[in-house]
């Protein structure tokens, strides 16, 4: 495996979408082998009711790697724990051994949700995450393609994309609301996944950069980003030597995608080959063209920033995660539901392994 001289990668965003046991531990084996040493696993509560407890029960039982927890809180109009106060959710998440916390506001969730980041209910929870320096992981926007007028494919109308629809917001009206936040709370210690989908704008990321000193960008690649990059390669070397202390490596690996090992290998291509072109090995399959970082730029924006934001990973509190895996199991086996029969079905598994 090319090793891009450099000892240590750090993958601040992947995610668990699958709850078999062992179909996750075959996931972050793979990883593993592409020389991913430290791993955040990142919660999305609406796939899975169980998805906190899950990358908390990886973190506390997968050895191979560092792994440390982002939980998400439960705000989604279905969700049985909705009306707990998203502060006191936080704070759970934490007490139970949480490094961070996840948020998705894409503009599919933006809809679906009513309301925007800024909306008060969210206050006291950013106030608490400022006043105790939590990291944040923040999904927050899609690619402007998404907005363009067309005709739609399959797959986009089963994924809800194509925000030129009504009842949409526009990508600007999307980000005044998380930049309401951050005018709010200045220092919330936050990594924008996906590059915060400014790579069609050099000057708005820059900007982004500059009036928010503690905001930082992850890598997780869409179809479009490192295309964006290759249209204007030099100025966008020269952006991220500059802004090499707050750029975060990142994939948006799972353990559905069966192309875990492109996703890692395209992320360190584009940020270490020359200019000349090569084939995206996933998605769009378009012809890119590197940054050729060099190799101080590398080290922290794959393996020292992480670490900048995570200088250390706390404990599961066992006591209280048992706790915790009972009150799901028990709540979720009260309802009807399959998607809570399925949290029910893994809580009681994993109860099991952890009883042996």
């Amino acid at each position: 495996m090319k090793n891009y001289g450099l000892e240590k990668f750090a993958d601040m965003h992947v995610h668990l979408s699958n709850l078999d046991f062992l179909t996750v531990e075959s996931c972050l084996d793979l990883l593993c082998t592409q020389g991913i040493t430290d791993i955040t696993l990142q919660s999305l509560t609406y796939r899975a009711i169980c998805y906190n407890l899950s990358v908390l029960y990886w973190k506390n039982h997968y050895k191979k790697a560092n792994v440390s927890a982002y939980g998400m809180i439960h705000n989604m109009p279905n969700d049985i724990y909705n009306e707990i106060p998203f502060e006191d959710q936080a704070k759970h998440l934490l007490e139970l051994g949480c490094d961070g916390i996840k948020l998705m506001f894409d503009p599919n969730t933006r809809k679906i949700l009513g309301h925007g980041i800024n909306d008060l209910r969210y206050d006291k929870m950013f106030a608490y995450l400022q006043s105790n320096n939590v990291p944040l992981c923040i999904h927050l926007n899609d690619p402007d393609y998404m907005w363009e007028e067309r005709e739609l494919t399959e797959e986009e109308i089963k994924r809800n994309w194509g925000y030129f629809r009504q009842g949409y917001l526009s990508k600007q009206q999307i980000y005044d609301e998380m930049f309401e936040v951050l005018d709010k709370y200045p220092n919330l210690k936050i990594v924008f996944s996906h590059f915060f989908f400014l790579s069609v704008d050099i000057k708005q990321a820059q900007s982004v950069l500059d009036k928010y000193p503690n905001v930082c960008y992850d890598l997780t690649p869409n179809s479009s980003m490192f295309v964006d990059f290759s249209k204007n390669i030099d100025e966008w070397r020269e952006f991220f030597i500059k802004n090499q202390n707050r750029i975060v490596f990142g994939t948006d690996c799972n353990d559905i995608k069966v192309f875990n090992a492109e996703l890692i290998y395209m992320v360190k291509e584009a940020l270490s080959h020359d200019k000349s072109e090569f084939v995206m090995p996933c998605y769009s399959r378009e012809v890119i063209r590197g940054l050729n970082l060099p190799k101080q730029a590398l080290e922290n924006i794959c393996y020292y920033n992480y670490k900048r934001i995570l200088p250390t990973v706390k404990p599961v509190n066992q006591e209280k995660f048992v706790k915790a895996l009972n009150r799901v199991y028990q709540d979720c086996q009260k309802t009807g539901d399959k998607f809570y029969q399925d949290g029910a079905e893994w809580a009681k598994a994993c109860l099991d392994r952890l009883n042996g």
